[in-house]
């Protein structure tokens, strides 16, 4: 008996559909992780730039016991300099921006800044691992230097050993640094 002669013709043809299919996948995956890195990058840079537009805004007013009108502004203005960075371009949306302002205790101290949470998908395509996202967060969280009013009063408590110095007081409070 001969054996019967089975077609192999396009078994080259199948394997060559797999493997190029499973290649492209990878090479997706590889092109989607790049673009997840740089954009992280980005928003990490543009949270850095936020976070210090945020620790630098004074509006200048030294009054004293107000250390708060000094910082009057400053988050919105650290909203704007996130928002000139355009991150709606790579699908992270401005509302996982969020500012730490300073507390009134030591322990929020080193918080102070500005941070950032959003998603990106794992796979552009989902073929190869689903719908899978990351969710990533993005923190700069740097200190904030003292208010004017706060150098205000640290000066007016070094001199009169009170924080009630009044305008009435013939003496001008200033201090290089604080």
């Amino acid at each position: 008996m001969k054996p019967s002669k089975v077609k192999e013709s396009g078994q080259s043809t199948i394997e060559f559909i797999f493997t190029f299919a499973f290649g492209v996948s990878i090479i997706f995956l590889v092109f989607n992780s790049a673009l997840n890195y740089a954009t992280g990058y980005l928003v990490h840079y543009a949270t850095f730039m936020a976070s210090r537009t945020y620790l630098v805004a004074d509006s200048y007013v030294g009054t004293i016991g107000q250390t708060e009108a000094s910082m009057n502004g400053a988050e919105q203005k650290a909203r704007q300099t996130y928002d000139k960075y355009m991150l709606q371009i790579f699908d992270v949306p401005s509302s996982g921006f969020k500012v730490n302002p300073p507390g009134n205790d030591s322990a929020t101290y080193l918080t102070v800044g500005a941070a950032t949470v959003f998603d990106l998908k794992i796979d552009a395509l989902g073929k190869v691992t689903g719908q899978s996202v990351l969710e990533l967060t993005s923190e700069s969280f740097l200190g904030r230097e003292p208010t004017r009013a706060q150098c205000a009063n640290r000066v007016c408590f070094g001199m009169t050993n009170s924080v009630n110095c009044s305008s009435a007081m013939d003496v001008t409070l200033y201090d290089n640094g604080c």
